[in-house]
């Protein structure tokens, strides 16, 4: 006779366990040969996403690594003197890459949607304000992210990531309108700066905080002296 019918039924609430994870910027000053410093560090810090703006194709991450890219800049382009296979901002990652979302300006925002481990990441890289925070040109390109950020509203979460000219603690630069303008679109969209307390600095990763529910988040920073480039290089550690 069958008597487990007869028994109670429980359920057990099973966890579903994160997986560690980083995700790393920086500003790499436009490099003219395949500098192996900055390869060298890069692979130590092994990210997943890896997002460098003020780059070039002759930096490459390795075959682990797939990438979606601005588009090259042609010399020039606003005005520059680019060199060749230099563009503004590219996200490397150990993840697969799936959809590509359009930018407002395909030689300076970059955005596609990653398959990670603990589900799908909207990764909008990008630097604003190409020629620093200063002049019309920055005003313009805030103006214009901060409709792009609004526009990746969707049931994925967000990483906004790069070169954002501004920064959240320290000295208020370009202006406290600036800083105000982002923060109140990353609270609009429930996104968390995870930068925002290292002073004076203007590479940033913000992170939709339904992303990071029940994590710890580790911060290293390298390149304080400016040797490698002119910007601090910045990962974060989901654990």
């Amino acid at each position: 006779r069958d008597v487990t019918s007869k028994l109670p039924v429980t359920f057990t609430k099973i966890a579903v366990e994160k997986k560690l994870m980083k995700i790393l910027t920086w500003n790499i000053e436009r490099p003219k040969t395949e500098d192996q410093l900055i390869l060298e560090k890069l692979a130590e810090y092994n990210a997943e996403i890896v997002i460098l703006t003020e780059t070039n194709s002759i930096i490459k991450l390795g075959k682990e690594y797939s990438f979606v890219a601005t588009e090259s800049l042609r010399n020039g382009y606003d005005g520059v003197k680019y060199k060749t296979g230099e563009n503004r901002t590219t996200i490397w990652t150990k993840y697969k890459i799936g959809i590509q979302q359009k930018t407002y300006d395909s030689f300076t925002s970059v955005c596609a949607q990653i398959e990670t481990p603990n589900g799908l990441l909207n990764v909008y890289g990008t630097i604003i304000g190409v020629f620093g925070g200063i002049g019309e040109r920055f005003k313009s390109d805030l103006e214009s992210q901060l409709l792009d950020f609004e526009n990746l509203l969707t049931e994925s979460s967000i990483c906004i990531i790069g070169d954002l000219n501004v920064t959240f603690s320290g000295r208020a630069f370009p202006s406290h309108d600036a800083r105000n303008k982002l923060n109140s679109v990353f609270e609009k969209l429930e996104l968390t700066n995870l930068t925002s307390e290292i002073e004076n600095n203007v590479d940033h990763i913000v992170l939709s905080k339904s992303f990071m529910e029940s994590r710890t988040v580790k911060i290293e920073t390298w390149n304080l002296d400016k040797k490698l480039s002119d910007h601090i290089g910045i990962c974060v550690t989901l654990e």
